[in-house]
């Protein structure tokens, strides 16, 4: 494995505790952006020997039969969700997912819409608004350069990790982000649309203004693995600051006394936000 310290890249070996070790909830021991304690006993390898408690993860469910997810990245202020508005069409529900995924790691959820030079504005603004979910959003274009710009002062100064589905533009995105990364942009296959796999494992790289992006590998589904409700509702603002339902364990489906239905009813949540936590809880419940 390797370690970065700021300036260099070292390779590294793990101790043996943490080769077999694996905590209550995940499978892997280190993740990308771990910070860990070395030991140096001269020429070859460092030795890592402790990793250090995590500020922040995101995490992605194995189908491990105890339940058990990997740690994708360590460490990042936020988690930046790109999709694009066409050539794949946006998927509002992946969105969803990764928002989840994100919040419930302790990470901020930021979409960022590529591919806008394939769009209108009016087409980028509408895809931004099917979120549903009240996300900061940056619309870019990695094949014209626009948007990069903010997305750049967006990630600063700070540790964020990219994450999105094969074939939108995220390893092109990062070659805007970092000149020279050595990352392959992927091909849209012209028969089905979807994008071939073009980032093997998450891997680190320094931002030229200062900072860290984690790039992760493109996928095809976001399993959530084991969530509770409260996760799912915590997606969606409106359903999260409802007040008090009568029943604390509410999932706001069919219960007396709840608040979303009621503001459901009342109109003061959204038909479409409510639609897509029903889709999310059930997605949730069912893996």
């Amino acid at each position: 494995m390797d370690l970065w310290n700021g300036s260099e890249v070292r390779g590294a070996v793990l101790a043996r505790n943490l080769k077999t070790g694996r905590d209550d909830r995940h499978t892997n021991a280190i993740a990308v952006g771990d910070e860990v304690e070395v030991e140096d006993s001269g020429p070859g390898a460092l030795r890592v020997v402790a990793r250090r408690p995590r500020r922040s993860f995101l995490e992605r469910a194995t189908g491990d039969r105890d339940g058990k997810t990997q740690v994708v990245a360590a460490n990042a202020a936020r988690a930046v969700i790109v999709s694009s508005v066409a050539e794949p069409p946006f998927r509002p529900g992946l969105v969803d997912r990764w928002a989840l995924l994100a919040r419930r790691g302790g990470m901020t959820p930021v979409l960022c819409l590529n591919k806008s030079d394939l769009a209108t504005p009016e087409e980028a603004a509408r895809a931004i608004a099917e979120a549903a979910i009240p996300l900061e959003a940056v619309t870019v274009s990695a094949t014209t350069g626009a948007g990069i710009d903010r997305l750049q002062a967006m990630l600063a100064h700070s540790v964020s990790v990219l994450v999105g589905h094969s074939g939108v533009g995220k390893s092109t995105v990062l070659r805007c982000l970092v000149p020279g990364a050595d990352a392959l942009t992927g091909e849209i296959s012209a028969k089905n649309r979807k994008g071939r796999h073009t980032t093997a494992s998450a891997r680190l790289y320094a931002l030229p203004e200062g900072g860290v992006v984690v790039d992760t590998p493109g996928v095809r589904s976001v399993p959530l693995g084991h969530t509770e409700p409260s996760e799912v509702a915590a997606v969606f603002a409106e359903i999260a600051n409802a007040p008090p339902c009568r029943f604390r364990s509410c999932t706001h489906r069919s219960e007396p006394g709840c608040s979303v239905l009621a503001g459901l009813e009342e109109g003061t949540i959204p038909e479409v936000v409510y639609t897509r936590y029903r889709k999310l809880l059930e997605e949730a419940r069912i893996r």
